[in-house]
């Protein structure tokens, strides 16, 4: 108990809770295709690849403050692809983020990578999983509560919440051989899922309470890509995405721009 004048102590109370966060359960949604739809006919063909993609961060739970850090960021990952079949390729992806990403891309229409020249129109469709573990830690710097008179009580906080998050993807490439080395491709993806998880809260008046997390959410989006294929087997490719993703009952707009260096084996 602390011993103030009341409207010093309200006064520190508005300043001190409008002042700490409690960092707000959030999840986080891809923005990187690079999914370029001319695929080899050849099996057992590999490609590396390393970048830097944008990732979309959206809270999902109501605020108490001004804290918000939606939006999309860039983060770095890596990738590797290899053909199993005629026009078909699966693909191996993780980030800093430490989401780890599998797809498979299907070359249905257009010349293959091998006999493809300027002029080709080429299509694909791709399907892909990712798991996204989360978590993270908080607390507060304390702040005055149920006062009575001129005393209150002085409360201290700490939580931490964690979530799984299963996310299922779609897509459809198109893509144009503007010249020999040169193709512009891109389409529309929807992206759908649900995470799992606990929130931990524990303060100095009230004991321990935990929630569980369960929710589901989906995004939409597309992007247009142009790539540069090197005659030694080095490509360059960069990429814009604007996308939406909802969340339960929140939502977030927003763009990126990607970039990606690979080799061709």
């Amino acid at each position: 108990m602390k011993n103030i004048p009341l409207f010093t102590t309200c006064l520190f109370l508005l300043i001190t809770l409008s002042a700490c966060s409690t960092n707000p359960v959030s999840v986080s949604m891809s923005t990187t295709r690079f999914d370029n739809p001319e695929v080899s006919s050849k099996p057992l063909k590999v490609n590396l690849a390393l970048g830097h993609g944008g990732r979309t961060k959206l809270i999902i739970e109501d605020k108490h403050d001004d804290y918000d850090s939606s939006g999309t960021n860039l983060t770095g990952f890596y990738r590797g692809n290899i053909t199993a079949a005629k026009g078909l390729e699966i693909s191996v992806r993780g980030d800093e983020d430490s989401a780890a990403h599998v797809g498979i891309k299907y070359q249905f229409y257009g010349a293959h990578t091998e006999q493809s020249t300027k002029g080709n129109l080429s299509q694909a469709l791709t399907l892909g999983y990712e798991r996204n573990s989360t978590k993270e830690q908080h607390s507060s710097g304390g702040y005055y509560s149920d006062c009575d008179g001129y005393y209150c009580d002085y409360v201290t906080e700490r939580g931490s919440w964690q979530h799984d998050a299963d996310i299922y993807d779609v897509a459809w490439v198109v893509g144009y051989k503007i010249t020999s080395r040169d193709i512009i491709y891109g389409g529309p993806f929807y992206q759908w899922g649900e995470l799992n998880g606990d929130k931990n809260i524990t303060n100095t008046t009230t004991n321990a309470t935990t929630k569980q997390l369960k929710s589901d959410g989906y995004m939409i989006g597309a992007n247009f890509a142009i790539e540069h294929r090197f005659s030694f087997g080095m490509g360059l490719a960069a990429e814009v995405v604007y996308s939406t993703i909802k969340w339960e009952k929140y939502s977030q707009s927003s763009g990126s721009f990607n970039f990606k260096i690979d080799y061709q084996f």
